[in-house]
């Protein structure tokens, strides 16, 4: 069962707008979620890494934890950790082709520059 988790986190300063996925994205997450009946969604997470500080961490779930705001789409949940949504509000994901390569490309404001490689970025405090 999914159950939505509230909370009063967000500071009056920052309006709230959620995590936007473009259609492409969300057919790419749609159809590797199929693969398995056990996942009900992704976690998207910002984790220490890289030249940069920080990448994006996307990972398949079989359940929410407590302490996540959840978003609902047609057939999966996206989970944010709560103590990361500043950082991730507003943030758009889509699903590119670049040359040969296929991957998730997120379009953040909070990035301040990002690395020569592209691996890793630093954020706006």
């Amino acid at each position: 069962m999914i159950e939505s988790y509230n909370t009063k986190i967000i500071n009056k300063e920052n309006k709230w707008k959620g995590i936007h996925l473009t259609k492409k994205a969300e057919d790419q997450i749609h159809s590797l979620l199929q693969q398995s009946n056990d996942f009900i969604g992704v976690r998207i997470q910002i984790k220490k890494s890289g030249c940069a500080g920080f990448r994006y961490h996307v990972e398949q779930i079989k359940e929410q934890k407590k302490e996540e705001l959840i978003f609902y789409f047609t057939h999966f949940i996206v989970c944010i950790p709560l103590q990361q949504i500043n950082l991730l509000n507003d943030m758009t994901v889509d699903f590119v082709t670049e040359g040969v390569n296929q991957l998730f490309k997120f379009y953040n404001k909070k990035v301040k520059f990002s690395c020569g490689c592209g691996e890793s970025f630093s954020l706006i405090k």
